[in-house]
């Protein structure tokens, strides 16, 4: 029995499957499809200003007036594990930009000669445009060595206007071990396309990629979705992150983890949230139902100096933030 994800729905398959040829549409048609289910728009009368309500995936904000851009495709990260061993799978979802930007990470071009050794090209039963390589490494994060114990498979590929990458991690003794086989990476691999699907669609992945797996390995956790615009007036820009509710705490060690030294700041909000801002930049979490959001701002730094946008206004769309609950999207 094996697994096939699609449409964010885990649905039971007879063994592998042939799947779906991908779906390719032309960018602009798919661009307004994509912005079209990701930002809603609504004029709030009642604010003195004549503010926006605009609603990103679930999370809707108070904006300045304006309208908000779609600037590509919303991104996403999936994880899965295998039940037993320590074998990993990591599933990327990007703008078509993408494939260009990871092609260092998946082949030995511009490596020197130490690290391009610990390349290996390879070939997949595929018949689009992909890169493929297995890295040796010294641990699955480790440096990259030919005398390492973790072995990383690297796919990218790319659809219309998408762009995918999957890693898989394991040890090299695992297909010895009957971990997992040769085989069953190279058909998970093999099978992974790009459809037309709508994120609005998803569950444990990303339904706008669809792959099969072995009924051992499964998701850890929700995927992590990122919407990124910017405002059509005001020159700043806005990150919507989605992402498992576990991920809260980790999100909260911001100021901690990072040397950039974020200031600790307070809004006009009664939920569990943190919020922080280092001279242009200014982010918000806030745990919602089944979900971690995290709301990011940047302004250009000449318009802030110009009084276009302040810190007080910032704070204000910071402060609308929050996330739908399912029963009130679906009367929406």
């Amino acid at each position: 029995m094996a697994y096939l994800y699609r449409l964010g729905v885990l649905e039971a398959t007879s063994g592998w499957q042939p799947l779906p040829e991908p779906v390719r549409s032309s960018p602009m048609s798919s661009a307004r499809k994509v912005f079209t289910l990701a930002l809603s728009v609504g004029i709030l009368a009642a604010h003195p200003c004549g503010a926006e309500l605009v609603r990103a995936d679930r999370v809707e904000l108070q904006l300045p007036d304006g309208g908000m851009t779609l600037l590509w495709p919303p991104g996403s990260k999936s994880r899965f594990k295998h039940r037993l061993f320590d074998v990993t799978i990591e599933v990327q979802v990007e703008g078509r930009r993408y494939f260009d930007y990871w092609k260092p990470a998946c082949t030995s071009a511009g490596h020197p000669d130490a690290i391009a050794a610990t390349y290996q090209a390879g070939t997949l039963p595929r018949t689009d445009e992909y890169l493929y390589s297995k890295i040796s490494r010294y641990s699955r994060h480790g440096i990259s060595t030919t005398k390492g114990s973790w072995l990383e498979h690297c796919l990218i590929f790319h659809s219309g206007e998408l762009a995918a990458k999957l890693t898989i991690s394991l040890p090299k003794s695992a297909p010895e071990r009957g971990e997992i086989t040769a085989a069953e990476i190279e058909k998970i691999l093999a099978s992974a396309r790009l459809t037309a699907a709508s994120v609005e669609d998803r569950g444990t992945s990303d339904p706008r990629i669809v792959l099969e797996m072995p009924d051992a390995i499964v998701p850890a956790g929700l995927p992590t979705y990122d919407f990124n615009f910017e405002h059509n007036r005001l020159p700043f820009s806005i990150t919507v992150t989605l992402s498992d509710p576990e991920w809260y705490e980790t999100a909260k060690l911001l100021n901690k983890a990072s040397a950039m030294g974020w200031e600790v700041g307070s809004l006009a909000r009664t939920d569990e949230y943190f919020y922080y801002f280092l001279r242009h930049t200014f982010a918000l979490g806030f745990r919602a139902e089944g979900m971690t959001a995290q709301i990011d701002v940047s302004v250009n730094k000449s318009s802030s100096d110009g009084g276009n946008i302040t810190k007080e206004e910032i704070e204000r769309v910071l402060a609308s933030a929050r996330v739908i609950p399912a029963g009130e999207l679906d009367k929406k």
